[in-house]
């Protein structure tokens, strides 16, 4: 049972991948999350009462989500926030959560996992220096500080289970964006098993507001010739186990989920059609050996590290280590030969004059005590990715 930000352990793998770094010439991005923003996007929120989701809760235990919001300056700050409802659904029942078809198959078999993208919004003030946490189950139906200025209400989560995203911009007296930076962000997820519980924990991804630049209309330009705020990054770096290598310290088995969120997103539209995104990776092991595999991203994106090698994703329940092929995945510790490694994602950039392709992330690992049983997670860890570079086409967020 632990709570991480940081995995030291994963960014030391940057020292064992120390001749791949080089050769990639790694440069400092302007979207970080350990400085205050002007817009937090929180790539990954989930809540799941009964474990309906299966393994990507990692046990299929009951697993909710704290988030911190916390106001850094002197004065009061307003946020207009957006949850994504990201779940796909069953097309031959529509109340039932999916990541696949086989997911769909009992007890009518024939049906279809199909994505979706539902937005809920909300406004909250924030006074002086002041945290706000809630849980995403619950919300919260009155502010702590009402009595002081504070102002507005955080909703529950539209559904259980619930799995997506949150992005909150700062904005002025009349809703309108401006170009302050006042506000930092952390996310806990919390399982819940028989005998404890497992937290763990990353930072908000903030992207900074460019001073003089916002021209306070609801399109949030990010990037580009003539940007309102920084760019999202050019690539993200994960440093990695492989999948099913053998942690020696604990002695126990490691898997890696990555989720990936669009930078570029249409709040008033809500279409998932309207952004499909070919992420692109590149693996290095620690010989330096290089791999790749590509996959697409729409609105959000949760991915088994060894999927991304196979084009497989895992069904819910579907607790076999194997039926996805992973032995025969670049990402998996057989094939690459090597415990750790180094993927660098880039968003390939389709010309679309509507959005870019830039794309943020979080990773979490699930320690297991049994590498032949996907139920045996005995503790997890989340964590940020490192950036390099920043994008040359810009992206936008559209507000309804």
């Amino acid at each position: 049972m632990r709570t991480v930000k940081r995995n030291p352990f994963l960014s030391g793998v940057l020292a064992i991948l120390g001749g791949v770094t080089v050769a990639a010439g790694v440069a400092n991005a302007d979207v970080t999350s350990d400085r205050p923003a002007g817009l937090i996007v929180l790539p990954k929120l989930i809540f799941d009462s009964n474990g309906d989701l299966g393994v990507l809760t990692g046990n299929g235990d009951p697993v909710d989500t704290e988030v911190q919001l916390t106001n850094v300056s002197d004065q009061d700050v307003k946020l207009r926030c957006f949850y994504v409802n990201a779940n796909s659904h069953c097309t031959n029942d529509p109340t039932r959560v999916c990541s696949v078809a086989a997911d769909c198959q009992t007890p009518i078999p024939g049906g279809l996992c199909f994505e979706g993208w539902i937005e809920t919004d909300f406004e909250i003030t924030l006074t002086p220096f002041q945290p706000l946490i809630w849980r995403i189950s619950e919300g919260l139906f009155s502010l702590p500080l009402a009595d002081h200025g504070q102002l507005g209400s955080v909703p529950a989560v539209n559904e259980d289970p619930f799995l997506g995203e949150l992005k909150c911009v700062q904005v002025g007296p009349d809703d309108a964006p401006v170009d302050r930076n006042d506000m930092k962000a952390e996310v806990s997820i919390i399982t819940y098993t028989a005998s404890a519980i497992d937290a763990r924990a990353y930072n908000g991804i903030g992207i900074q507001a460019i001073e003089g630049s916002n021209d306070a209309d609801n399109t949030l330009v990010l990037g580009g010739e003539d940007p309102e705020y920084n760019g999202c990054p050019n690539v993200l770096i994960l440093n990695h186990f492989f999948d099913d290598a053998i942690e020696p310290i604990s002695n126990q088995s490691v898997k890696t989920h990555l989720t990936l969120v669009p930078c570029s997103q249409n709040f008033q539209l809500q279409d998932v059609a309207l952004f499909n995104t070919t992420a692109q990776f590149l693996v290095f092991n620690e010989f330096e050996q290089r791999f790749s595999a590509s996959r697409q991203v729409r609105c959000f994106k949760e991915f088994e590290l060894c999927s991304l090698g196979t084009g497989v994703d895992r069904a819910i329940f579907d607790y076999n280590p194997s039926s996805n092929s992973c032995q025969r995945s670049v990402f998996s510790a057989y094939v690459s030969g090597t415990l750790t490694g180094q993927t660098r994602i880039r968003g390939v950039d389709d010309g679309s004059p509507l959005h870019g392709n830039g794309l943020l992330g979080v990773a979490e690992e699930f320690y297991r005590t049994n590498s032949e049983d996907l139920g045996s997670v005995r503790a997890t860890a989340a964590f940020n990715l490192h950036q390099a570079g920043e994008r040359a086409t810009p992206d936008f967020i559209v507000l309804p």
